[in-house]
């Protein structure tokens, strides 16, 4: 339902107050849902993985600017950027060019980048999900005193 929802605002089908009288008016059990929509989420997929990393405790940001990158899906912690890719919007060869370019720049700005496959989320969302505990066990997620030492952390960080 939560993905609905979001692609719902998203598409601006609805606004929060539309969505906010009907989550209203289900069973109190449903209220949390509340607590869950996002309208930045640009696809189900988004919203799948940014509900699995809230369940897990993880911090995360969405559709968040990066410079000259754009919208980046996810940011865990501060600087582990996570891409979810369909093949919908993603496997044309400007696409994939594309993808790759902002990578490119995302690692020389010191980012860590995990780009994640509809597959890898739907259905094996554990190998993900390891991949990004690793990280943030190594506190790699966040910026160091060696990146601002290195000129990477962002003015707005």
């Amino acid at each position: 339902m939560i993905v609905a929802l979001d692609s719902a605002l998203n598409s601006r089908f609805v606004g929060i107050y539309d969505v906010r009288a009907v989550i209203e008016s289900l069973p109190k059990k449903y209220r949390h849902y509340l607590d869950l929509i996002d309208a930045t989420a640009q696809s189900g997929l988004e919203t799948k993985a940014r509900l699995r990393l809230r369940a897990l405790g993880i911090p995360y940001l969405t559709q968040v600017q990066i410079g000259t990158v754009g919208r980046v899906d996810l940011v865990v912690g501060e600087r582990f950027v996570v891409e979810l890719d369909s093949k919908a919007w993603h496997t044309s060869a400007q696409a994939y060019a594309e993808d790759r370019r902002r990578d490119l720049e995302l690692i020389e700005r010191g980012y860590i980048v995990l780009r994640v496959t509809y597959d890898q989320v739907m259905n094996q969302w554990s190998s993900v999900e390891r991949a990004i505990r690793a990280v943030v066990r190594r506190n790699e997620h966040r910026w160091a005193a060696r990146h601002r030492i290195a000129g990477l952390i962002p003015s707005d960080s």
